[in-house]
């Protein structure tokens, strides 16, 4: 709790919730700003059953013509030549240690392989979130969908994502309002033409043998 007291201290006064938080996952682990980590924006395609089947039966059927093919001293160079070399251990300085899981999204367990859910649901993360942009400590927070970079990257890649407001597009509305810049055009020329009707009118008769009644 020290440790993050006096790395926050730049900051104004952070309140308690803040506090807790950035105690129990530290922004040197977890931030986006000094980790680096992102969240990607489209999540790739999942691979059907039916391509799986497929690949396994390619490979098998490959597998078994090769071995039938190849036989006698050849295969055994062949053999020879396949096996790949011994991976030699790299030293433990080589390795580099692997970040934390992300407290706002699921994690999988690779001993397991079981998945664990988010530490935070999205209600609770978008209350951090707004409570770490009203104190200026937003970068600070690990990454999350509700996080204002992640949503402004994800509009300038998909839009806004309503039909009609994309380039070139326009919202459907109601009928009346498709319909009124014909129906404004229209009243415009009558009332242009509004002072011949009149003097036809009366050249007439006041409307004897009328038959161009306006509509």
């Amino acid at each position: 709790m020290e440790a993050v007291s006096s790395s926050l201290s730049a900051f104004q006064p952070l309140p308690q919730r803040l506090m807790n938080f950035f105690a129990r996952y530290p922004p040197k682990l977890y931030s986006a700003k000094l980790t680096g980590a992102f969240i990607p924006l489209t999540r790739p395609p999942r691979r059907s059953s039916q391509q799986t089947l497929k690949a396994r039966s390619l490979i098998s059927t490959t597998s078994t013509t090769f071995n039938t093919s190849c036989s006698g001293p050849s295969a055994t160079m062949i053999e020879s030549t396949s096996t790949p070399p011994r991976e030699t251990p790299s030293s433990p300085n080589a390795s580099t240690e692997e970040l934390p899981p992300n407290p706002f999204l699921p994690w999988r367990n690779p001993k397991t392989n079981r998945w664990r859910p988010p530490q935070y649901s999205l209600r609770r993360q978008a209350d951090l979130v707004k409570l770490a942009q009203k104190y200026g400590v937003e970068p600070l927070l690990p990454p999350s969908r509700k996080s204002s970079a992640f949503k402004e990257a994800r509009i300038l890649e998909k839009g806004l994502r309503v039909r009609g407001t994309g380039e070139g597009q326009k919202v459907k509305g109601h009928k009346w309002e498709r319909t009124m810049p014909a129906k404004l055009e229209a009243r415009r020329k009558a009332m242009e033409g509004m002072p011949e009707l009149i003097r036809l009118w009366k050249q007439m008769g006041h409307g004897k043998g009328w038959k161009k009644y306006p509509r």
